[in-house]
């Protein structure tokens, strides 16, 4: 069995195929076709996983030996599971008043949680401090071209 590394150097995607579903509902209301791609269904729950996980993927490929991440949502999901799959760790900065659901389910993720500040900024500007380790890289939650 190949490891998740070698994988990983191949350019498998950590993301799936979705569904496209028409909402008849949503397509009354709006006078047109309207569908619904389900990207509730990814791995890791949301769209996130796309775009954070490619980034994950290439700076691992180029010597990342831990990622970092500031998201009290969707981002640090998505980088926690694409740590665990590339068997890096993951560090993810929450706002202190982030909900316990979010950070179980980032721990279940293997990702190291820590609180800092009030907002998101504050949580940022600590998860940029953390990535100033040798070996540490910032995951951006969503201002990346590599995440776009």
């Amino acid at each position: 069995m190949e490891s998740s590394l070698t994988e990983c150097a191949k350019g498998e995607h950590f993301h799936t195929v979705t569904p496209l579903l028409e909402s008849w509902a949503l397509s009354q209301v709006a006078g047109t076709t309207v569908f619904l791609k389900c990207e509730n269904v990814q791995p890791a729950g949301s769209f996130k996983i796309r775009g954070i996980g490619h980034f994950c993927q290439e700076v691992v490929k180029k010597g990342c030996r831990h990622l970092v991440c500031s998201s009290g949502g969707n981002a640090g999901i998505a980088a926690a599971y694409a740590a665990r799959k590339l068997g890096v760790p993951a560090t993810i900065v929450l706002p202190e008043g982030t909900s316990q659901h979010v950070v179980r389910r980032l721990q279940g993720e293997g990702a190291e949680v820590q609180l800092a500040g009030k907002v998101w900024d504050e949580a940022s500007l600590k998860a940029q401090e953390l990535a100033k380790r040798d070996g540490w890289v910032n995951v951006p939650p969503f201002d990346h071209p590599l995440i776009w």
